[in-house]
C-alpha cells in the first residue's frame, strides 16, 4: 500500500469512475463524501478500500474530502480514531458517543452535521476502525437504493469478546503448500476473508508429519554458513531467496489487514516414525539425501544449529508477531534432549528478540520446561488441545478418557494452577473432523467462545477447513481438486467454507453479533425463500459431527492424522462396539449400557439410546428442510446450492448411520455378555440399517467429490471415498453372518433384553439450581438444589473436583431438607484445593431408573466452575 493512504484512495476512487471527476470540476454534488483522518494507517486504509469498492459496485457517486467543511456530498461517511483529533473523534465528542477503550473496539453512529446525515465510524485503534469500516462496506452492499446507499447502516458499539482469534493452517505437503504459497491473489482473497470476519491472528505451522520436508523449516529459507551440511536437497539459493521474499510479502499483507502472523516451528530434527505421518516412504530421508527433504541434522549439531538458525530466522523476518513451538518427542527431540534444547532456545530468544510472544505446546511439556521458560524471562503462554485432535462439543470435556488423564496430551491437564504464571491458548483441532463438509453454527460457536474464558482465557484458534489436504502423500504426488470441474463455484476451495470462517471470526469478536450478518449472506446466495431454510439446515447439521466425536467415536481415533468422522465408518461392528469414548463422565459407552441392561443397573449419564434418538431426529429435521429448500429455490438454483444440498444430505445420512450403528453396538455387546443369539440377531438387523444409510451417502456423493480424497496416510484409511467404506461395511455384515452361523445354540445363556433404538424420551427428574460462580477458598461449600419428578426420587448427588483433569470426581449425596423437593450438601473445605478453581454438577435418579444430569449439556456447559477467592 502507498505510504499515503489518502492519496491512494483518491487515485482508486477517481480511476473507478465512481468518485465523480465532475465533483472535482464543480459539477453536481456526489451522493457521499468520505472524510478520514489524515493518515489512517494500513488496516484502516484496507477498510476504506472496501467501502469504496462497495460504492463502486452500487454505482454510487462519491468523493474523498480533506475536511468536513469542504465535503460536498449529500451525506457523509466520517472515519477515524476515536481518541484522536480528526473529524470522527470531533463528531463523536460532540454527540457524547464514546468508543470502548478496549483494543479493537468500534462505534458507528448516525449524526446530523449541518443539515446533512453523517455516519461516523470510530475505532479505539486501527483494527477497530477497520472492523467498523468493513461493517459499513457490507451494509452498503446489502442496500437496494442507490439514492440511499447507507440505509442499512446501523448504530453499533462493539468490543472484542476474545482478544486473540486465530486461524491455523498446516504445511504438510510441499506441493499443496506451494500451490498457494506463491499465489499472491490467493493470499489477497484469504486474508481479506479473515479480516472481514475479524480474525486477528494467522498461525502458519511449519513441520508437522511432513516426512522431513520442514524438519526444521530454516533451510527452506536460508543456509547457515557455520553449518553447510544442513540443507533441503534440491532447494538452491535462488529458491530460498524467493521463499524469504514470499513469506515477507504474506506477513506484510496480513499486517495490512490487522492480522498478526505467528510461525509454528513444530519439528526440529527428523527422526522418522510419527513425523512421517504414515506415508509409505516416510523414512527415506533418514538414510539418504532426498530431493525436497532436510538433510544434515544430527544429534551433535541439533542445538548449536537451531540456535544459529533461529537467530537468522528472526532477523530475516522481523515482522513475525509470534512463534509456536512443539515441545515433545513428536517434534523429533528425544526426551533426554528436551530440557537442554529448550533452555538453549529460550536463551537465544532472549538474546535476539526478548519480547517475542511464544506459544509452548502443552503436550509433553514438563514442569521443568515451564520453569525454564519462567526463569529465562521469555514471553510465553501455553497452547493446548480442546477436545482431542477433533471437534467435540463446545465445552471442555467433563472427564477425559483415563488413557490420557495423567499426561498433557488431551486438554488442560493440571496446568490451570494458581498463583497464575502464564496464559492459556485454547486450540480447537477441528481439522481432524471438519475436513471437507460445510460447517457453521452460531450457537455452537457462541458456547465454544464462552468456554475459552476458563482460567481467564482470552485466546483461541481453530484449524482451517481442508487442513490436512495431501498429508502423508508421496513427495511427487499431484495436488487433487476437491470437487469435479462442473461442480465448482469458487476460485479457491477455501471460499466454499465462508460460513465456517464467518461464525468463528464474528462470534469470536462479539458473541452477540447480529444474525443479519449471516442471514443476509444466505439470502444473497440462495434467495429469500430457500436461503433461511439452508441456513437453518446447516446450523442444525453442524452439531452432527461434534456429537459423533463426543458420543460414538472410539477414543483410539484421537489423532487428527489417524481417523476421520466425516468419511470413515469407524471399523467393523465388534471393534466399534467395545470402544471407550472421549468424555467418560457425560456419555455411557456401548458396553457399559449392555452391562447396565443385563444387571438392571442405573446411570445418570447420557445413554446410547438417547444419542441414537437424537441422531434419528436430527436426520429427519435436516431432510425436511432440504426438501422444502429444493421446492423454494426457484431461479436462485446454482452450483453452490447443489453442493450445499449434497453436504447436508451426507451429514443427515451420517446421523442416520450412527442412529443405527449405536443400537447395533449395544446389541452386539449384549451378545458378548449373554451369548444370547437373539442379541446378535438384533445387532445384525441394526447394522444392516446402518449400512443402508451409508449407501445413501455413497449415492449422494456420487462423483461430485474426488474419487480419492487424499487427507492423510492411506494405511490409516485417510484416503479414498465413501464408496470404499461401503465395501468394508458390507464385508463386515458378511462376517457377522458367519459369526451368527457359528454361534452355539445349545449352551446356557443369560437372556438378553431386546435393545430398542431411538425409543421415545422418558420423563426424567428435573433439577433447579442457582449456580455458585465464586466462593472463598479454604471454606466449606454448600450446594442446594430443587428436584421435581413424576416418580419418587431415589437419590440426588453432587459430583465435584478441582479444575484439574488428572483428578476424578468425588460424589456427595445431597439430603432432603424439606418436603418440597429441596436438597442440600456441604462439600468440606479440605476437598477444595485452593491451587485450582473448583467445578461441580448435580445428578438425580428416580425409582424407575430414570436419571438426569444438570446442567443439560444440550443447552449449556454441563458443569459449573467456581472461581475461588484467594
Amino acid at each position: 500500500m502507498s505510504k499515503n493512504p489518502l492519496l491512494l484512495l483518491l487515485i482508486l476512487a477517481i480511476s473507478s469512475g465512481c468518485a465523480s471527476a465532475q465533483t472535482l470540476t464543480g459539477a453536481p454534488s456526489p451522493i457521499i463524501s468520505i472524510v478520514t483522518d489524515p493518515a489512517p494507517g494500513q488496516a484502516a486504509g484496507h477498510g476504506l478500500e472496501k467501502i469504496i469498492a462497495a460504492l463502486k459496485d452500487k454505482q454510487v457517486t462519491f468523493e474523498i474530502a480533506n475536511t468536513l467543511d469542504t465535503a460536498k456530498g449529500k451525506m457523509l461517511i466520517v472515519a477515524g480514531l476515536a481518541n484522536g483529533d480528526g473529524s470522527a473523534a470531533t463528531l463523536l465528542k460532540i454527540s457524547h458517543q464514546s468508543v470502548p477503550t478496549n483494543a479493537e473496539a468500534l462505534a458507528i453512529q448516525k449524526l446530523d452535521y449541518k443539515g446533512r446525515p453523517a455516519w461516523v465510524i470510530g475505532g479505539s485503534d486501527e483494527r477497530g476502525l477497520m472492523y467498523g469500516e468493513l461493517d459499513v462496506a457490507d451494509r452498503i452492499r446489502w442496500g437496494t437504493n442507490a439514492e440511499s446507499p447507507l440505509s442499512e447502516v446501523r448504530d453499533i458499539v462493539e468490543k472484542p469478546e476474545v482478544a486473540t482469534r486465530g486461524m491455523t493452517l498446516f504445511t504438510m505437503n510441499r506441493a499443496c503448500w506451494e500451490s498457494r504459497f506463491y499465489d499472491e491473489a490467493y493470499w489477497q482473497r484469504y486474508l481479506d476473508l479473515l479480516a472481514q470476519d475479524r480474525f486477528n491472528s494467522l498461525v502458519v505451522v511449519f513441520g508437522y508429519e511432513d516426512g522431513g520436508f520442514l524438519a526444521p523449516c530454516y533451510p527452506y529459507f536460508f543456509d547457515v554458513p557455520e553449518f553447510p551440511e544442513v540443507k533441503i536437497i534440491g532447494v538452491n539459493a535462488g529458491q530460498q531467496k524467493q521463499n524469504v521474499e514470499t513469506l515477507k510479502q504474506i506477513i506484510a499483507m496480513a499486517h495490512a489487514r490487522g492480522i498478526s502472523f505467528t510461525v509454528g516451528i513444530w519439528e526440529h530434527i527428523y527422526r522418522g516414525g510419527g513425523q512421517g505421518g504414515g506415508m509409505s516412504d516416510g523414512d527415506i530421508g533418514l538414510t539418504q539425501p532426498t530431493p525436497g527433504l532436510v538433510w544434515g541434522m544430527t544429534s551433535e549439531n541439533l542445538i548449536p544449529y537451531t540456535q544459529a538458525a533461529l537467530k537468522v530466522f528472526l532477523k530475516q523476518f522481523p515482522g513475525i508477531d509470534g512463534i509456536q513451538f512443539r515441545m515433545h518427542d513428536e517434534s523429533g527431540l528425544k526426551v533426554s534432549e528436551q530440557g537442554k534444547f529448550w533452555k538453549a532456545v529460550f536463551q537465544t530468544i532472549m538474546e535476539t528478540a526478548p519480547k517475542m510472544p511464544l506459544d509452548l505446546r502443552a503436550k509433553g511439556l514438563t514442569a521443568g520446561e515451564i520453569q525454564s521458560a519462567l526463569d529465562s524471562g521469555v514471553n510465553f503462554r501455553v497452547s493446548t488441545k480442546y477436545w482431542m485432535e477433533q471437534m467435540g462439543l463446545p465445552f471442555h470435556p467433563m472427564h477425559i478418557n483415563p488413557g490420557d488423564q495423567n499426561n498433557r496430551r488431551h486438554g488442560y491437564a493440571d496446568l490451570l494452577v494458581y498463583p497464575k504464571k502464564y496464559q492459556m491458548n485454547w486450540q480447537l483441532w477441528n481439522g481432524g473432523t471438519t475436513r471437507i463438509l460445510l460447517w457453521g453454527d452460531p450457537d455452537y460457536t457462541r458456547r465454544f467462545v464462552a468456554s475459552t474464558h476458563l482460567y481467564d482465557g482470552d485466546n483461541f484458534s481453530v484449524d482451517e477447513p481442508l487442513a490436512t489436504k495431501m498429508e502423508a502423500q508421496p513427495l511427487n504426488a499431484k495436488v487433487f481438486d476437491l470437487l469435479k470441474p462442473s461442480a465448482r463455484y469458487y476460485d479457491y476451495e477455501f471460499e466454499r467454507y465462508w460460513h465456517f470462517y464467518q461464525v468463528f471470526g464474528r462470534i469470536g469478536y462479539n458473541t452477540n453479533a447480529p444474525p443479519e450478518i449471516w442471514n443476509r449472506e444466505f439470502e444473497n446466495r440462495f434467495g429469500p425463500d430457500a436461503g433461511p431454510l439452508l441456513e437453518n439446515a446447516l446450523h442444525h447439521a453442524s452439531w452432527i459431527l461434534p456429537r459423533i466425536i463426543a458420543s460414538s467415536y472410539p477414543y483410539t481415533a484421537f489423532p487428527m492424522t489417524t481417523a476421520w468422522a466425516e468419511k470413515q465408518h469407524l471399523g467393523d461392528l465388534p471393534s466399534f462396539a467395545k470402544a471407550t469414548l472421549s468424555d467418560v463422565q457425560l456419555f455411557e459407552n456401548f458396553d457399559e449400557e449392555a452391562q447396565l441392561l443385563v444387571e438392571n443397573g442405573e446411570t445418570a449419564k447420557i445413554r446410547p439410546q438417547e444419542t441414537s434418538r437424537w441422531f434419528a431426529q436430527t436426520a429427519d429435521d435436516i431432510s425436511a428442510q432440504i426438501t422444502e429448500a429444493d421446492k423454494k429455490i426457484g431461479a436462485h438454483r446454482s452450483k453452490e446450492f447443489d453442493s450445499t444440498i449434497i453436504d447436508l444430505k451426507i451429514l443427515a445420512n451420517l446421523a442416520r448411520y450412527h442412529s443405527q450403528r449405536i443400537p447395533a453396538a449395544v446389541s452386539y455387546r449384549l451378545f458378548v455378555r449373554t451369548k444370547d443369539v437373539r442379541a446378535l440377531d438384533d445387532a445384525i438387523a441394526y447394522e444392516r440399517n446402518a449400512v443402508a444409510a451409508w449407501r445413501q451417502i455413497v449415492d449422494v456423493a456420487g462423483d461430485t467429490y474426488a474419487g480419492d480424497l487424499l487427507f492423510g496416510a492411506r494405511s490409516r484409511n485417510l484416503c479414498g471415498h465413501w464408496k470404499d467404506e461401503f465395501a468394508s461395511l458390507e464385508n463386515g455384515l458378511v462376517k457377522l453372518g458367519i459369526e451368527r452361523e457359528k454361534a452355539p445354540t445349545n449352551t446356557v445363556v443369560t437372556p438378553s433384553p431386546h435393545y430398542v433404538a431411538a425409543a421415545n424420551k422418558s420423563e426424567a427428574p428435573s433439577i433447579f439450581h442457582q449456580p455458585i460462580l465464586t466462593a472463598p477458598a479454604l471454606r466449606p461449600l454448600t450446594v442446594r438444589a430443587k428436584v421435581n419428578s413424576p416418580a419418587e426420587i431415589k437419590w440426588v448427588q453432587v459430583l465435584y473436583r478441582s479444575v484439574n483433569q488428572t483428578k476424578d470426581y468425588e460424589t456427595l449425596t445431597m439430603k432432603p431438607v424439606d418436603e418440597k423437593g429441596n436438597y442440600e450438601a456441604v462439600i468440606p473445605a479440605d476437598k477444595i484445593n485452593p491451587q485450582f478453581d473448583f467445578m461441580y454438577f448435580i445428578q438425580a435418579m428416580d425409582n424407575k431408573h430414570r436419571g438426569v444430569m444438570f446442567p443439560d449439556f444440550n443447552k449449556q456447559t454441563p458443569y459449573f466452575v467456581v472461581r475461588l477467592e484467594r
